[in-house]
Formats: structure tokens, sequence, C-alpha cells
């Protein structure tokens, strides 16, 4: 019988995840992400490529903001990865005694974790090279590398990649079309009120506003999208490892 994925199973699942977890995902998600956020949105400007239509100049657009802001980007980049793989072990179904747990165990799979990204990156970015629709297919594949990795801990790079490609088989359009949905959903939410707090930052403190206010929101935005992909992504491993044996 081939496996399916029920939206609405991984809604209440990730529902009661949240309310399991929610003091430690608050502290582990504030800290790590949160502060990431903040910090990166109050000391870099945000990435504007003007050049969607030529693909060589948008590229070009995109490696200069790196490399004018790589000493900002580059260290929240991993304090970020770092909290996001300790949310996915918190949740990832193992004995924890407390939040430090969590942490130490997100630190020993963080290398492996970050070379097993590195190669399905890799492999998703020739896919949208290729004809977008490989790329796209292969997002939703390997959305799940974080839960399996944080789930099967010390399985090593290759075993977690194939682990991942074997659970989320003939699931790879329907993840892809979940996060897409979520996604849309969130930027609409916080378009809307980040919109609603440059105004009102505007109004009391001129057109300049109040920066660090204005990037506190945002990195509020980031933290919250973070949880509620961490959040999905391991129900979807969680109903989806369900239906695949062990090899």
């Amino acid at each position: 019988m081939p496996k399916k994925l029920d939206y609405l199973a991984v809604w209440i699942d990730a529902r009661a995840l949240l309310a399991e977890h929610k003091e430690a995902i608050a502290a582990i998600a504030g800290f790590f992400i949160f502060m990431s956020a903040w910090i990166s949105a109050f000391l870099v400007p945000p990435l504007m490529v003007e050049n969607l239509d030529n693909r060589n100049q948008a590229m070009l657009e995109i490696s200069g903001y790196f490399e004018a802001n790589w000493l900002v980007l580059v260290p929240t980049m991993l304090v970020t990865i770092y909290g996001s793989l300790s949310l996915y072990v918190l949740m990832s179904g193992r004995r924890l005694e407390k939040v430090g747990d969590a942490l130490v165990t997100a630190a020993a799979l963080f290398v492996p974790y970050l070379l097993a990204s590195l190669l399905v990156g890799w492999a998703t970015l020739a896919g949208f090279f290729l004809l977008i629709i490989p790329g796209l297919y292969l997002s939703g594949r390997f959305a799940i590398l974080p839960a399996v990795v944080a789930q099967d801990a010390g399985a090593g790079v290759n075993r977690s990649i194939i682990r991942t490609w074997r659970v989320t088989n003939n699931c790879g359009w329907a993840i892809l079309f979940l996060m897409l949905f979520v996604a849309v959903i969130l930027r609409i939410f916080a378009g809307v009120a980040d919109a609603a707090i440059v105004a009102i930052c505007q109004s009391i403190a001129g057109e300049d506003g109040v920066p660090i206010v204005e990037s506190a929101v945002k990195a509020l935005f980031v933290t919250l999208e973070a949880v509620a992909f961490i959040l999905m992504l391991v129900a979807v491993n969680r109903q989806l490892s369900a239906q695949t044996p062990r090899s």
C-alpha cells in the first residue's frame, strides 16, 4: 500500500508537540533563533535582488551581498542552524531529562548534519539549475533531513540521507505543497504585521522609524516561521516513518 501524507494528522501532531514542549521550545528558539535573527536584521540590510530576470546578474548581486556581510551572516546562520537542530532533537522522541540534553546531543550531531545538508543542498541546487521542477521535487524529498538526523543519532551522513529518501518516497510533492502553503500563510501574516509596526514606529519617530524595534519584530516572525516549520516537519517525519520499515 503506497504511503500517504495526512495533512490533518500533521496539524494535530504538530499542535500536540507544541503543547508538550512549549517552554523548552520558547527557551531554545528565543535564545538561538530569535537573538540571531535580531542581531542579523539590525546589523545587516535586507537582501534586495533587482535583476531577477537575469540569472547571472542576480547571482552576482546575491554573491556581492554575502561577500559584504559574511562576518555577521555566517555566525548567525550557524547559531540558528544549531538552535533549530536542538529543537529537532527535543521533539525527536528520545528520552531527555532536561533541555540541556537536547543542546548536548545537537552539538554532537552538528557537523554530520552540516555535511548531510551540504550534500542534499548541492543536489537540490543542481535540480533547480536544470529545469527547476527537479529542484522543487528534491526540496520536498529532503525537507525532513534534520528530523531524521535528530531521530537516528549516530546513523552517519550517508545513512541519514538514504533514510530520508526512503521515508519520503511517494510523498515528495505532498511535502512540498504543505511547505509552500504554510510559508505563504506565514509570510502574508508577517508582512501585514511588519507593515503595521513600521507605520507605528514611523508615526512616533519620523521617517527613520525605530530600527531596533522593527528588527525585533522581523526577528520574531523569522522565529515563529522557523518553529512552525520544525513542528510541521517533525510531524511529517513521525507520520511517514511509521509507514516506512527499517532497512
